[in-house]
């Protein structure tokens, strides 16, 4: 099982020794998954913490008029779940899918109870992750409340080149909240400028 960008990933936020690392592993199992599967679907319970260590995953919610809009995509080091289902053991309104094919490492509830009442480190690492989460919603949520479907756009070629380059343009629709028609004229629009 392959965990080096895990240790990486972690090492980002908080300092681990190999030792303290090797604590952890062993409540990873590794898991593969191929293009469009689910890993949970709205209605499900969320039974797993999904970390990226290959591939492409995007969550996403069907709103009242059945549009699909994606609140996130995660690549390689990211981490995937719906926490409130899978601490609570409460069903999901939430969809958890694969872009690509890919290799995860998944933990289980029960797992990931033990780590974080024994490894410190890792509550220190989820709390930043978690302060840097927030602050990024809130900000993109600011955003997205003023900015026009133009604008949108714009800052996210220049602020999410990478999921640009790996994610069909239909999907990039549904995190930008408009239709692929519309984005697809924004694109038209600004190859002429």
């Amino acid at each position: 099982m392959e965990t080096a960008l895990l240790l990486k990933e972690l090492r980002t936020e908080v300092t681990v020794s190999e030792k303290e690392f090797a604590k952890i592993v062993p409540f990873f199992k590794p898991l593969k998954v191929k293009k469009n599967q689910h890993l949970f679907k709205a209605g499900d319970i969320s039974k797993y913490v999904y970390f990226i260590n290959k591939g492409c995953l995007r969550q996403y919610y069907i709103n009242s008029r059945a549009e699909e809009r994606t609140v996130y995509f995660q690549m390689e080091s990211g981490w995937c779940s719906e926490l409130m289902s899978f601490l609570y053991e409460k069903p999901t309104k939430l969809n958890l899918q694969a872009i690509e094919d890919s290799d995860l490492l998944v933990i289980n509830q029960k797992d990931w109870i033990y780590c974080f009442t024994h490894l410190p480190y890792l509550v220190m690492y989820f709390i930043r992750k978690q302060q840097l989460t927030n602050y990024s919603l809130k900000v993109r949520l600011g955003e997205a409340t003023i900015e026009t479907p133009e604008e949108k756009y714009r800052r996210f070629v220049k602020e999410e080149q990478h999921i640009l380059k790996r994610v069909p343009l239909y999907l990039i629709a549904t995190y930008l909240g408009m239709t692929p028609e519309t984005l697809s004229r924004i694109r038209k629009k600004m190859a002429k400028e």
